[in-house]
């Protein structure tokens, strides 16, 4: 299960019978399952393999492709250590977008490279002539890319990748396969999948099924997201924080302005935990409803001055990390109300975001009902929550306006480049 560095142990004598992969995409993640069925053809042996897994650090974020990585052997928990590696082999992996905003980062931020690798090391014993059933599970983040002049930015497309290339360590080909794409709350009419020609579109998702194929470099299998977004701030506008500041965004063919131009309040809220936190920029400080779990609980944004907002946005539970947001309640059904009259509802996804709050990828986006005029104030309900692990507290972590442009802005970065 590994090229490069890393040596694997044992596996020329061990076949691959099956494989099936299941890869669920999600908006900043996928949620991988694999399931695997290995022959020893030989003596007994104890055979050593690693699964790679990628990286980034440097100032702003410490980016690890691999997380909740778990192994199995015939239902048995199997540990794992991590090893480091070279990572100059798969650069070739990373899109040239990626790589021209490593590029731009400072020499003192990177030192010697900002890309990592590890590896994910575990030893299974194999009896003579034994069949073991290994599963993998874990969640792969999207590779990161994003960059672009002072505050302007350019959210390149996501990726998700599997290297099937690297089953050609095992012994002879891969006997059955199966692979399954589900887009989960991805936009499924967006995906660009690779191979070409492989897949097909079935009622489970898109599958591609193959039989005794050793696997090269053209065989991995890789996911774009299709969901580039680029964003010039608004300089002509006063602001003391980022807060204050606005975006012009393109995205889809289409253009926006996000903005922060609200007033937030919580007239039965908690004083530890403010309504003034929806718009800080931080997700690792949030609001929190009154009472728990928070159902009926609202917070009325105060729009200033009075825009015909299209959208909505929010972090709907506590944004400081992973852990945190699964501990307290998230929203799970919300109501928006404007100017007091015109109601739409939505549900909401389950699943905690990784982006910073600056991009529009990091929140739910709510599209508000149809109305005339202008908004003046902006009602977010709670009417559905999912539960916490350790509390049913319901949070908000950010808050963001998205308008809807009807032509493209004349505007220009620092850069001197507009909008595509």
């Amino acid at each position: 299960m590994a090229t490069g560095t890393f040596k694997p142990i044992g596996t020329r004598q061990v076949e691959m019978l099956n494989e099936n992969l299941v890869i669920r995409l999600y908006r900043d993640r996928a949620k991988v399952d694999v399931d695997y069925v290995l022959h020893n053809a030989g003596d007994a042996v104890d055979v050593t393999a690693g699964f790679p897994s990628l990286g980034v650090e440097m100032e702003y974020t410490n980016h690890r492709e691999i997380e909740d990585y778990t192994i199995r052997a015939d239902g048995k928990s199997v540990p794992y250590t991590r090893k480091k590696g070279d990572p100059a082999p798969f650069k070739s992996l990373y899109k040239g977008e990626f790589l021209d905003m490593l590029a731009r980062a400072p020499d003192d931020e990177c030192g010697d490279g900002c890309m990592l690798l590890e590896w994910l090391v575990s030893t299974v014993h194999f009896g003579r002539g034994e069949n073991k059933r290994i599963h993998i599970r874990y969640e792969s983040l999207y590779a990161y890319s994003d960059g672009g002049f002072s505050d302007d930015s350019d959210y390149h497309n996501d990726w998700f990748r599997y290297l099937l290339s690297t089953a050609a360590a095992w012994k002879g080909s891969i006997r059955e396969g199966r692979v399954t794409i589900q887009a989960v709350t991805a936009d499924a009419n967006k995906l660009i999948v690779f191979p070409k020609g492989r897949f097909q579109r079935t009622t489970e998702g898109l599958v591609w099924e193959f039989h005794n194929l050793k696997p090269s470099l053209q065989d991995n299998i890789e996911v774009n997201l299709n969901d580039h977004l680029s964003t010039i701030f608004d300089y002509s506008k006063d602001f003391k924080t980022e807060a204050d500041g606005r975006r012009y965004v393109a995205e889809d063919g289409k253009y926006y302005l996000d903005s922060h131009d609200y007033v937030p309040r919580d007239a039965g809220g908690r004083q530890d935990y403010p309504a003034s936190n929806v718009r800080d920029y931080d997700p690792k400080t949030e609001w929190r409803a009154a009472r728990a779990p928070g159902l009926g609980e609202s917070l009325m944004l105060e729009i200033t001055p009075p825009t015909h907002i299209t959208q909505v946005g929010i972090m709907p539970g506590c944004g400081a990390n992973k852990a945190e947001w699964f501990n307290h309640g998230r929203i799970k059904e919300v109501e928006v109300i404007v100017n007091g009259k015109y109601t739409a509802g939505t549900n909401l996804p389950d699943e905690y975001i990784s982006f910073r709050p600056d991009s529009r990828k990091a929140y739910e986006m709510i599209d508000l009902p149809p109305y005339t005029g202008n908004a003046t104030e902006i009602q977010i309900i709670v009417r559905g929550v999912y539960p916490g692990k350790k509390d049913q507290v319901t949070c908000i972590s950010e808050v963001l306006l998205r308008q809807r442009l009807a032509e493209k802005p004349s505007v220009t970065g620092v850069d001197g480049k507009s909008l595509p």
